[in-house]
């Protein structure tokens, strides 16, 4: 089955994997011999659900929770991180067919959020902050390979911070 993947999103994958052309070929010729088989409904938001009832907690948290002076968390932007999160598991699953992997959703400074993926070969930190006004920062490392930073919009989906959830 070959994959078709249009130039601005493989652009995508460049940036955010670092690959370089001739390797780039090799990854989508991967993605589409994967052996990704679906019978009946999938539930790609399994797992993601009990993570966001857990890290509803972060709305307790009230000004100076942590006795340094910070902010508590507003509502708009932990449905903001929620949003973000919803829109890569289906752009994830609708581009490839795959699952996002649930990561932990936890306080960031300054009222804002963290979604922290961490596996056993990499990790990455998407950071939503509380002002809907300001981009969206990420960072990500694979241990010793290659790390990225920078920043997105957290309100479209990113074919970048979804390729780089699918190593």
């Amino acid at each position: 089955m070959a994959l078709t993947v249009p130039d601005q999103q493989i652009a995508h994958i460049r940036k955010f994997l670092q690959l370089p052309d001739d390797k780039i070929e090799v990854f989508l010729d991967a993605l589409a011999k994967s052996d990704v088989h679906v019978v009946g409904e999938v539930d790609i938001y399994e797992g993601l659900r009990a993570e966001i009832e857990q890290a509803k907690r972060i709305l307790e948290l009230e000004d100076d929770w942590d006795g340094e002076g910070s902010p508590g968390y507003l509502e708009d932007t932990f449905n903001r991180a929620i949003s973000f999160l919803t829109m890569e598991a289906e752009g994830l699953w609708e581009s490839w067919g795959m699952r996002l992997p649930v990561p932990r959703i936890g306080p960031g400074p300054e009222g804002s959020i963290d979604l922290h993926w961490k596996q056993p070969s990499w990790e990455l930190l998407v950071n939503i902050p509380a002002d809907a006004n300001e981009m969206a920062t990420f960072y990500g490392d694979n241990y010793g390979v290659q790390k990225i930073r920078g920043t997105l919009d957290p309100q479209k989906f990113n074919l970048g911070i979804a390729a780089w959830l699918m190593i």
